[in-house]
């Protein structure tokens, strides 16, 4: 069998960093902190609205996910009445979500939701139990194609 290159216990199709989620008090406020601190270039604002208020930060080749909680009883608002405004959770692209599940599944490493969502971004996600992952949250995405 030809070497692939990636080791074995490696998961298949995990394909980039694709961004790290930020809980904000204000998502403006914070994209425009990032923007004048850093140089950082706002991609886009998304909202669901009574859920969520996302800004997008381009970082090279991953994003920061810049997010505020609009609904004072979600996991984003727990988090950040916790452990205050700072990292959330690091998302990994996949080829695959439901290959990537599937491969999940048979090393017994639990998700916190089985089922996807389609989230901001435009991408397809499910959260790994951190409980799994020595405390931290893993977001797994898909990029949704247009046409999806």
């Amino acid at each position: 069998m030809p070497d692939s290159g990636a080791p074995e216990h490696t998961l298949p199709g995990i394909l980039r960093i694709h961004h790290v989620g930020v809980v904000v008090r204000d998502a403006s406020l914070a994209a425009d902190t990032y923007e004048r601190g850093l140089g950082l270039a706002p991609v886009a604002v998304e909202e669901r609205p009574g859920a969520w208020r996302v800004a997008f930060m381009d970082a090279g080749e991953t994003r920061l996910e810049l997010i505020e909680p609009l609904d004072p009883y979600s996991p984003f608002a727990e988090a950040l009445r916790r452990h205050g405004e700072g990292a959330h959770h690091v998302a990994l692209e996949v080829a695959d979500l439901a290959q990537t599940i599937a491969a999940l599944d048979a090393r017994g490493v639990a998700l916190l939701d089985r089922r996807p969502r389609r989230e901001a971004g435009s991408v397809l996600s499910v959260f790994l139990d951190p409980r799994g992952t020595g405390g931290t949250l893993i977001e797994l995405v898909q990029q949704i194609r247009s046409g999806a």
